[in-house]
């Protein structure tokens, strides 16, 4: 198995762990409501779930949603040719009428 495969990979399951994560904290905040104010007459502010403060829990799904978004941008770069090569395929074969071979201009992933 190559390096780019494994690093590939690598990067495939932190994107996803990250996904897991932030999407289970975002459902989490979807039903315990929003703790409101910090402080003050606010019974919800200083709330435990599973016996995580709502900061921890906030602090865990803005740390996941950024692990996210830059595995995906390093994604993107790594396959940046890949998505050049094929978009100009799509663009190319909608222009002509004409069916193109299978293996003409092939997009190589490596």
């Amino acid at each position: 198995m190559s390096n780019k495969v494994r690093l590939n990979y690598a990067l495939d399951v932190v994107i996803g762990c990250a996904f897991i994560l932030a999407a289970i904290t975002g459902i989490l905040f979807l039903f315990t409501g929003s703790g409101g104010y910090q402080g003050g007459r606010n019974p919800g502010f200083q709330t435990e779930m599973l016996g995580i403060t709502r900061s921890t829990w906030s602090d865990l799904h803005t740390w996941t949603g950024l692990i996210m978004i830059v595995g995906v941008v390093i994604h993107l770069a790594l396959h940046w040719n890949w998505i050049v090569c094929v978009t100009k395929r799509l663009l190319e074969s909608g222009r002509s009428a004409q069916p193109q071979a299978q293996n003409q201009d092939a997009c190589r992933i490596a």
